[in-house]
Order: structure tokens, then C-alpha cells, then sequence
């Protein structure tokens, strides 16, 4: 849904009191109510991210508070999905947004097809990147194109949520032979980069 415009041109939405943005979009706060308390707002409606998955968190977290149920609020964090051949995803920072902020980082790199499941699939493409903070090797952002993307970014959304270091990746073991795998290779690349 990224890139759509809500739909709101039918609703009336003037009869309620309500206005729209110059693409249409609703304003909310962070309880998604909109100018009229009453009147929740979520998903495309309200613009960024326009996603399914977070539109449906919205419209959770909408629901619980006009029922006046405590809901823990969304992470920060959450990842983004281009459903294509190949598949792209990512979560996180971007090396654009670390150089930009100053933040020092490096990155470590796998390639799905150097990994025994993406060799038994007979994969040509896809590669799995993380950004790992210089100063405490924290997790700063995953992307990843290729077979899977979208399943396998949650490792990352995972360990990116909870503070997770590039330690988890050195010290788990992963399933042999699996696409996850790509994620010790690359933190064996990025660890090898850092100790160069």
C-alpha cells in the first residue's frame, strides 16, 4: 500500500467535521483520533507508512483505545516489504541516514547464493546486508534483496528490536542448510571488517 491515497473523496467526511490534507489524508494523534475525538483514523488514510501490516496495528491500537483497553504501543522499528522478483526488504537505519547523522558504522555482507541453501536452489542473486554500530557493534539497520526477503527480515526486526548486538549472530547457531544462515555470514564479514 505505500505510495496509495486513502480513499476519502466519497466519505463526507466534511458532514462529520473533518478535513483532509491536500492528498486526501486525515491527521491523527497518537491515540489515531482525529480533530473529532470520537473518529479514529488509520492505515492509508492517514499517510506514512501505508503499509497492511502497520495499518492493521493502527487499527488495533485505534480499537483498543476507544474501547479504553490498554494497548502497548507499536515498536519502533518495523519493516518495509517490496513484494517483486526479487523480493526487497529492510528495517532499521539506512547508510544514507547513519552517514548523514554522523553515526559511525560498518557493514557486513552475505550472498544468498554463497550460502548451501541458496547453492542447492540454484540462486544467482540476492545478498543480505547489515549496518552494525563501530562504538558498541549494535544493530542498526538489515536489508536484504533476493529469495525470501520479506520472511527473512523479522531475524533482523528481532534482533534490532530487543538492542541486540552483533554478538547474537556470531554466537547462535543457525539451521544448516537455510537462507537465515546468510545472517552469520554476514556478521563474520562486518566482525572481519571491524578487526581489520
Amino acid at each position: 500500500a505505500a505510495g496509495r491515497i486513502g480513499c476519502t473523496y466519497t466519505l463526507g467526511l466534511e458532514n462529520a467535521g473533518l478535513e483532509t490534507d491536500s492528498r486526501r489524508r486525515l491527521s491523527v494523534n497518537e491515540h489515531l483520533q482525529t480533530a473529532v475525538p470520537h473518529i479514529y483514523a488509520a492505515g492509508d488514510i492517514i499517510g506514512f507508512p501505508a503499509l497492511a501490516s502497520t495499518s492493521m496495528e493502527q487499527g488495533r491500537l485505534a480499537a483498543c483505545h476507544a474501547m479504553g483497553v490498554e494497548a502497548c504501543q507499536t515498536q519502533e522499528f518495523f519493516p518495509f516489504g517490496i513484494y517483486a522478483v526479487p523480493e526487497m526488504s529492510m528495517i532499521g537505519a539506512t547508510e544514507r541516514e547513519l552517514t548523514e547523522k554522523k553515526t559511525p558504522y560498518e557493514i557486513g555482507i552475505a550472498r544468498l547464493r554463497e550460502t548451501a541453501r541458496g547453492q542447492i536452489m540454484g540462486l544467482q542473486e540476492g545478498v543480505l546486508k547489515l549496518l552494525v554500530g563501530l562504538e558498541d557493534r549494535k544493530l542498526l539497520g538489515v536489508h536484504i534483496i533476493g529469495e525470501g526477503a520479506t520472511e527473512l527480515i523479522h531475524i533482523g526486526q528481532a534482533v534490532l528490536t530487543l538492542g541486540g548486538t552483533l554478538d547474537y549472530f556470531l554466537e547462535n547457531v543457525f539451521n544448516y542448510p537455510t537462507l537465515a544462515e546468510a545472517y552469520k555470514v554476514a556478521a563474520l564479514d562486518a566482525w572481519n571488517r571491524m578487526t581489520i
